[in-house]
């Protein structure tokens, strides 16, 4: 209503009868009730401050007053949303203009309801004005989100270099390479003639106990000039072929 009375540049003596012909619904129902009551020229010849102070008496109730004012001592600013904050402070401090005078007060309120990120830059700063206090805010805000998007964008640098490599995930390194792979048939190995995959742990022994030949333990040896049966210790045979020990199992059988 204010805004429309500069815009129209209305006389003063005619504010009031100017503004009250924008009464809608209820409002103008109240109004017209208030001049029945009265009479026309003494309502258009209320001063401005008293015609105010009439509309809040009817709509503006102490209990709806209460909650505006607890509202605007309770906003605060949430996360780094500065731009959002700056709003609606304004929008609530203009309801409560007694709890915002003067601007000391106005300045005090404003910081106390800033992120702590911010507030005691802002506070140490002691803006002189209102106007300076929201320009310091809103750039230290700014300043704010890049160094935390400067942070996370190490972070996740950090924390991509210590991710293992591909190969290393599918098994390529070390002893996962040996390990079976899903719906895949495990090879006969030339070594062991047994299927597995990967590298023969037999490759790595010495070869026969009784030739040394750098073969595998599955062939069957020949070569027993050089072999000695552990059991009677005669040369020329291995314990698993010596003839006294079959003599010996027969003769222990027969006795039995």
């Amino acid at each position: 209503m204010e805004t429309v009375v500069d815009i129209s540049g209305s006389a003063t003596k005619d504010t009031v009868k100017y503004v009250s012909q924008s009464f809608k619904e209820d409002a103008l129902t109240w109004w017209k009730a208030l001049i029945q009551s009265t009479s026309k020229v003494a309502m258009y010849k209320l001063s401005w401050s008293k015609f105010v102070e009439l509309i809040r008496e009817t709509y503006c109730p102490p209990h709806e007053v209460e909650k505006v004012e607890t509202d605007f001592l309770k906003l605060i600013m949430k996360g780094l949303e500065c731009r959002a904050y700056v709003p609606e402070y304004n929008s609530l401090s203009r309801l409560v203009p007694y709890l915002i005078t003067p601007e000391s007060k106005f300045i005090v309120r404003f910081i106390r309801g800033l992120t702590p990120e911010i507030k005691g830059m802002v506070k140490s700063s002691k803006p002189a004005t209102f106007i300076s206090a929201v320009d310091l805010a809103l750039s230290l805000t700014k300043d704010e989100i890049r160094a935390r998007a400067i942070k996370a964008e190490e972070n996740h640098k950090r924390m991509y270099d210590a991710t293992p490599s591909k190969d290393y995930k599918e098994g390529k390194t070390g002893s996962n390479y040996n390990q079976s792979k899903p719906n895949e048939a495990k090879p006969e190995c030339k070594t062991c003639r047994k299927q597995h995959f990967g590298k023969c742990f037999r490759e790595q022994t010495k070869g026969c106990g009784i030739c040394k030949k750098m073969d595998d333990k599955s062939h069957e040896c020949k070569d027993l000039k050089d072999a000695t049966c552990y059991g009677y210790g005669e040369k020329g045979h291995i314990k698993t072929h010596c003839p006294k020990r079959a003599t010996d199992k027969k003769n222990k059988a027969t006795d039995g």
